[in-house]
């Protein structure tokens, strides 16, 4: 029997519209909507026999609309409107900031006139980029912030081809035909879903409306299942009814859309209670999916084993499973976050064929199990977000799909399956008996729940909804619009997308939108009951100053090139970056590094890598890639065997005695001297780090963009000093 692979492709983004003004705050609905919802689903022409679900948010569907009915613009999309000649110097700024951020390697680089930009942009101050760049300038970058987020698959119109070939010296007319098409991309991809699912071969699954942690709803204590001495917040929450609504909502949106009463779902961050089943089921959803750590939970944490005990089923959830009993039991599958995680975070830098046939091996690896599994229908289920990891893949990802699904579809041994399908007939699939309470990511809630900002946000909720009801309560007769525009700001605060951001689990450039987002959603609450509100809401929940991705050096340091852990104030004042803290808008597994410190001496710049346990960095099968970028690009490279590269620009430098230094033991540590990189006034060095197998990208940190810190000049003082 052929193995099966059921593909679930989440598709999310939070809610970023102000419900008062209208206004959208950012623009990722619109600009993923060009480059990742159509085209996911578009490539699929080409691979009749390729079957894949599709999971849609349902607050995400009711932004794409917006945008498809020309309702709502955001403010890049009013930037990139105006013409460029009408621009103030104030919206000129905004633009040399705000119209870069994009993976520079695949959607900057690619299109010289746009590298171009970038480079003249990052090299001036904001006083000089107003006197050398001219209308033409601005004009071509707006252009090109917009064309370079169309997906390839896209740009074949004969309306904006022309963009691509032609290059530069746009005209306002083809900016505006440029914009105008973007909007007509929204408008196809509802349509698009609804017919793909028609035909067989895609299945739409949902998540709840507004994409909250729905066991925290349920009762924020939950989170003490998995984390037993987690701090929570001052108030309890415990509002299973709003759990219901944000389901029974997105059941309603569902019928209206897809004309169907029952649905699969992939609950919020694949968190998931023995609490939820009833309420899922209730509203007709038949099958749910979350991580395998999840699965491991539950059947090591079960009711039924005794205390000290471990089961004998810990290799079984490559395979579907029934959970809840009588009339709330579901369909269950578990993610593989291995498999997952390849194609979120390590294919990206593979040739793509190279990545496609590893993926095909490892499937055909796993259908070939040992054990109890034998006798099993076997399923290996892949579960990531369908949307931000193209855009560190050459092509948008295209080239990659195209590999994979010509791989899957060649292979008579495998086959693809919609997960409707893998439960049609649940006669032969095991129970679990016991379902864990946790999310995907560590099987708990740590990332929406224990910090002080995380409380402090599910406190102002809470203070918030008591406040709407309080005022409902004596006001029965109270304006049923606004009434309904009052409860929607609270179910929109309930998503999962705030606290993602707040503690120090993940950066942004955008924590302090992301901030404001969720303060006015809770503000808006206040006002339409006419209320002052606490004082709270009307200060950011952030703590002042804080760089949640990285820490930046404090004072110089003098370390020890040996790659030995010295002793403890050998890099005290160093900067750092914990490489188990992983970031950005994607979550991945365990690496390699766990560490980064960063600092300055009077003379070098200093590195020092600390690595997961187990992990020996003598015996490191990967090669080390270091870029310090000021006015110059130095690159170092440590190879598997110690060898050491060294290049300023381009250009390798033989002699490196004086200019490079490693040690390499129970960690790597390195110095490199600071006369080789060249600085401009503000003395500002960007640094990243990599490390790969062959030409494989295996792992980079940041995973967006660089670490930047200024360099005090030898002689000048940053610190106090005695």
């Amino acid at each position: 029997m052929p193995m099966r692979v059921c593909f679930i492709w989440h598709m999310h983004q939070p809610y970023y519209k102000d419900l008062q003004t209208g206004d959208y705050l950012l623009p990722w609905v619109r600009l993923h909507g060009v480059k990742d919802y159509l085209d996911m689903v578009a490539i699929l022409d080409e691979f009749p026999q390729i079957k894949q679900c599709f999971n849609l948010v349902p607050s995400l569907i009711e932004q794409i609309e917006d945008y498809a009915g020309g309702k709502v613009q955001d403010r890049q999309f009013y930037l990139s409107r105006k013409r460029s000649r009408d621009l103030t110097d104030q919206e000129k700024l905004e633009i040399t900031e705000e119209f870069f951020a994009v993976n520079q390697p695949t959607m900057i680089r690619p299109y010289p006139r746009y590298d171009e930009l970038y480079q003249l942009c990052h090299r001036l101050g904001s006083a000089d980029r107003l006197a050398r760049l001219n209308s033409q300038d601005f004009l071509d970058l707006q252009v090109w912030f917009n064309a370079s987020w169309i997906d390839p698959l896209h740009r074949q119109d004969e309306r904006i081809r022309r963009i691509y070939t032609k290059g530069r010296d746009f005209s306002e007319a083809e900016k505006q035909q440029l914009l105008d098409y973007q909007i007509e991309l929204m408008a196809r991809i509802i349509p698009t879903y609804r017919d793909k699912q028609e035909s067989g071969q895609i299945e739409v699954s949902f998540s709840p409306y507004y994409h909250p942690i729905l066991p925290l709803l349920v009762d924020t204590d939950s989170a003490r299942i998995a984390l037993p001495q987690v701090k929570l917040p001052q108030e309890r929450f415990a509002h299973p009814e709003d759990a219901e609504y944000q389901v029974s909502a997105a059941a309603e949106l569902y019928k209206s859309l897809f004309g169907r009463d029952r649905f699969g779902m992939w609950p919020s961050e694949g968190s998931v209670s023995q609490e939820i089943l009833p309420i899922l089921a209730r509203h007709g959803v038949t099958w749910i999916a979350t991580d395998e750590e999840i699965y491991y939970a539950s059947v090591n944490h079960s009711p039924s084993i005794p205390a000290g005990k471990k089961s004998d089923k810990t290799t079984g959830f490559h395979q579907p499973f029934l959970v809840g009993e009588g009339d709330n039991k579901l369909g269950i599958l578990f993610r593989d976050h291995t498999l997952s995680d390849k194609i979120g975070f390590v294919y990206s830098s593979w040739d793509p064929k190279t990545a496609a046939k590893d993926f095909v091996t490892e499937i055909r690896r796993l259908g070939s199990p040992s054990g109890r599994q034998m006798e099993t229908d076997r399923l290996v289920t892949v579960i990531l977000d369908g949307e931000n990891a193209w855009e560190y893949y050459q092509n948008d990802g295209i080239d990659f799909l195209r590999a994979l699904y010509t791989e899957i579809e060649r292979d008579p041994g495998i086959e693809t399956v919609l997960p409707k399908d893998v439960f049609a007939d649940t006669s032969g699939i095991d129970r679990l008996p016991y379902l864990f309470t946790g999310s995907w990511i560590n099987h708990d809630f740590r990332i929406w729940i224990g910090q002080d900002e995380d409380n402090r946000a599910w406190d102002l909720l809470k203070v918030t909804r008591n406040a709407l009801v309080a005022f409902l309560t004596e006001n029965p007769d109270f304006d049923p619009v606004k009434r309904e525009l009052a409860w929607k700001e609270v179910y929109i605060a309930e998503g999962s997308d705030w606290c993602w951001w707040y503690g120090d689990d993940h950066h942004s450039r955008y924590f302090d939108v992301f901030d404001r987002l969720f303060r006015r959603h809770l503000l808006n609450v206040w006002n339409t009951i006419g209320a002052p509100p606490p004082v709270e809401l009307t200060e950011s929940l952030r703590k002042e100053g804080r760089r949640p991705d990285y820490t930046e050096p404090t004072d110089w340091i003098r370390p020890v090139i040996d790659g030995k852990k010295t002793h403890f104030f050998e890099w005290f004042g160093a900067g750092r970056l914990e490489c188990s803290k992983p970031g950005g808008a994607m979550h991945r597994a365990k690496g390699l590094l766990h560490l980064i410190r960063f600092g300055y001496g009077r003379n070098n710049i200093y590195l020092r890598l600390d690595f997961e346990e187990g992990i020996e960095p003598t015996r490191l099968a990967q090669t080390v890639n270091v870029d310090l970028i000021g006015a110059n690009h130095c690159r170092l490279i440590i190879s598997q065997d110690a060898e050491i590269s060294w290049t300023v620009d381009g250009d390798r430098r033989a002699e490196l005695e004086g200019i490079v230094t490693v040690g390499r033991d129970r960690i790597i540590e390195i110095a490199i001297a600071r006369s080789q990189i060249e600085f401009a006034d503000e003395r500002l060095l960007r640094l990243s780090l990599s490390l790969t197998e062959g030409e494989k990208e295996v792992e980079k940190w940041p995973t967006e963009g660089y670490i930047t810190f200024r360099l005090p000049g030898v002689g000048e003082t940053l610190f106090w000093e005695v």
